[in-house]
């Protein structure tokens, strides 16, 4: 579980970048823009699925 997201986060970070430098290359700022975009909104989606499960596990850990 603990390198699992971490490779994900690197997955995604990578085809992202991939992505972008191609529609650069090609002219397409405002859709890379908006890849880059959504790169950062999947991520951000992954890390709150972990933060929430890490709070359930401290409140059961301290019973409250």
């Amino acid at each position: 579980m603990g390198i699992d997201i971490v490779l994900r986060i690197a997955g995604i970070g990578i085809l992202v970048a991939i992505i972008c430098q191609l529609l650069k290359q090609t002219g397409r700022d405002d859709i890379a823009m908006l890849a880059a975009l959504a790169g950062l909104v999947i991520t951000l989606s992954l890390v709150v699925g972990e933060i929430s499960t890490l709070l359930e596990q401290v409140k059961r850990i301290f019973g409250l």
